[in-house]
């Protein structure tokens, strides 16, 4: 493996950094090839406003002296590089760093002179955006954090270089993000929303959500997560799409237990073009179906301890937001016993 400052200075070595593709984010983005600059003719800092404008707390020391020891060991030359952007010939420092500022740290640390960068150019925006993205890979980075996210793409929505709209920043990050999960991406999402007051056509609920809509909203009054409702004799719950089997074992050993029966209100999770609202409250009310004809059919009987109640209000400008989307119990009970029946006479 290479040394470091053996390797500084060698034009045969260039070729070998990959150069990065940033076309997902904008074909207007131009990577310039590797280069060797001195770090003297750099600006290195990486207060958030000045240099790495996605990290908002810097560099971590730590994460520096782990890459210290990774380029102790050699240089790695499929890895990419850093990118700077050239200000103009008229600064003493006529480069500035972009991104890659914990590997230059290191770098200068074990007393190199310089280092290989790729140029780039492109809007603030782009740049942003690209820097945002590059933090995404590599294991011996350190990974985006959450909170960075929402800071680059709110002060994106502040500056007005971002649209304050939930399609348009949905879009965005998919886009950008490619390799983060679906989960991280609804987080990041949520606080970019809760941050900017995005107006949304969707609510989407976790625990102190339904506690804040139960306190703010509901006329009446129901518990979650097991509780005794003394007012309706019953246990309560609340589930998302996918997670009502659980709420139905759950249910079924507080009666076996107790002899109580239970009740459990629903939300949806994200909507999208191929999952709508209207989609994924019928597979709620499917799944319950199955659970109870299944049930049925292995125990000889149905015993109904859980009780499908209703659905939390989600769509803006259409649910009425002070009340549960209720379930027709009757028609329900009916769906469910023809089922039964059906598949009594099939077995």
């Amino acid at each position: 493996m290479l040394n470091v400052k053996t390797a500084y200075g060698d034009d045969a070595i260039l070729k070998r950094f990959p150069k990065p593709d940033y076309s997902h984010i904008s074909s207007n983005i131009f990577i310039g090839d590797a280069s060797w600059i001195p770090f003297d003719q750099i600006l290195i800092d990486d207060r958030h406003d000045l240099g790495h404008q996605t990290r908002m707390d810097g560099q971590d020391p730590a994460h520096v002296a782990e890459l210290k020891l990774s380029f102790a060991a050699g240089v790695i030359v499929n890895e990419e590089l850093g990118a700077v952007i050239f200000r103009g010939n008229e600064y003493p420092k006529p480069y500035v760093l972009k991104y890659g500022f914990g590997r230059t740290l290191s770098q200068m640390e074990l007393g190199v002179k310089g280092w290989a960068f790729n140029t780039i150019e492109g809007t603030q925006t782009e740049i942003e955006d690209a820097c945002s993205y590059e933090n995404e890979e590599k294991s011996t980075k350190a990974i985006n954090k959450e909170a960075d996210i929402i800071n680059t793409h709110s002060k994106q929505i502040r500056d007005g270089r971002l649209a304050n709209n939930e399609d348009i920043i949905r879009e965005k990050l998919k886009k950008l993000y490619i390799r983060r999960k679906k989960e991280s991406l609804d987080r990041i999402a949520a606080g970019i929303f809760a941050t900017n007051e995005t107006p949304q056509k969707y609510s989407y609920y976790t625990d102190s959500k339904i506690k804040l809509w139960r306190e703010d909203h509901y006329s009446g009054w129901f518990t979650m997560g097991g509780d005794l409702d003394t007012n309706k004799k019953s246990f309560g719950f609340t589930t998302k799409i996918g997670g009502l089997y659980r709420t139905y074992h759950r249910a079924m050993v507080k009666y076996a237990e107790t002899g109580i029966v239970s009740y459990v209100n629903a939300f949806s999770g994200q909507v999208s073009k191929g999952s709508s609202l209207k989609q994924q409250r019928a597979s709620i009310i499917n799944e319950y179906t199955t659970l109870r004809v299944n049930h049925a059919i292995v125990y000889g009987t149905d015993i109904k301890f859980l009780t499908l109640n209703g659905f939390f209000p989600q769509m803006t400008g259409v649910d009425v937001w002070g009340q549960f989307i209720k379930i027709d119990q009757v028609a329900l009970e009916k769906k469910i016993k023809l089922a039964i029946e059906d598949k009594n006479s099939t077995s």
